[in-house]
């Protein structure tokens, strides 16, 4: 597997752009924060329900990658490719009492994000693990959080990364 990096700032707004990096240090993406819909907004920070940001990937020129967003905040998820444009529908599977899994299915392929008690993650494309992530900063004491990312390619980078960002790193 390949090696891949990210920085998250101790502050970000909606428009901060977040490369990833190749073991190279050359960008491969670039991540962002994907606004809810203004109702979808308002709800949220009444009830503080749900992810309060969903995420978009971009190659280099600003072309989108993936993007995840949702019908309401925490209800009805979803992920558009650049493949397809079409938007597939991410299931939600209870894995323990409190865990969940993202589930997923992309040209037939059934893809599995899962999150461990360590904050880590990793993806599986029809159970075989494809691509892992986890946070290298666990302490409170740096100003950014520094992320890695495991991955058979820069695809496969990209997507973990939108994964992560929505369903981990947020929480």
């Amino acid at each position: 597997m390949q090696s891949y990096s990210y920085s998250i700032p101790e502050s970000y707004s909606y428009y901060t752009s977040i490369p990833i990096y190749n073991k190279d240090n050359n960008v491969i993406c670039i991540l962002m924060k994907n606004r809810h819909q203004f109702l979808t907004q308002l709800f949220h920070s009444l009830l503080e329900l749900g992810m309060p940001y969903c995420y978009n990937v971009f190659s280099n020129d600003y072309n989108p990658i993936y993007k995840i967003d949702c019908l309401f905040t925490g209800i009805g998820y979803s992920l558009q490719n650049r493949e397809t444009m079409d938007k597939v529908p991410i299931k939600q599977k209870r894995v323990q009492l409190i865990e969940k899994m993202q589930l997923f299915i992309i040209n037939g392929e059934v893809y599995k994000f899962e999150k461990d008690y360590t904050y880590s993650g990793s993806l599986k494309k029809n159970d075989i693990k494809i691509a892992t992530i986890k946070n290298i900063d666990n302490t409170n004491i740096n100003k950014t959080k520094r992320i890695r990312i495991e991955a058979i390619n820069d695809d496969i980078a990209s997507l973990i990364a939108v994964m992560y960002q929505t369903f981990v790193f947020e929480k």
